[in-house]
């Protein structure tokens, strides 16, 4: 079961940027094989929040 879309958040470069991602089984640990993303890296939280807003909306 997928999990919903949220915001993650990383340092690149000394900045923290924000992308979309969820789990793609929810009942296995969270690893780089077992996420989405969708969009690009970005400093703007907001953008990348409305982006999940409407990627939830979708489901």
């Amino acid at each position: 079961m997928k999990s919903e879309w949220k915001v993650s958040s990383q340092y690149i470069g000394g900045e923290k940027m924000y992308i979309a991602m969820r789990v793609l089984d929810a009942a296995q640990p969270q690893h780089g094989g077992n996420v989405e993303t969708r969009g690009n890296y970005s400093t703007d939280l907001d953008g990348v929040q409305h982006l999940v807003d409407r990627l939830n909306e979708e489901v």
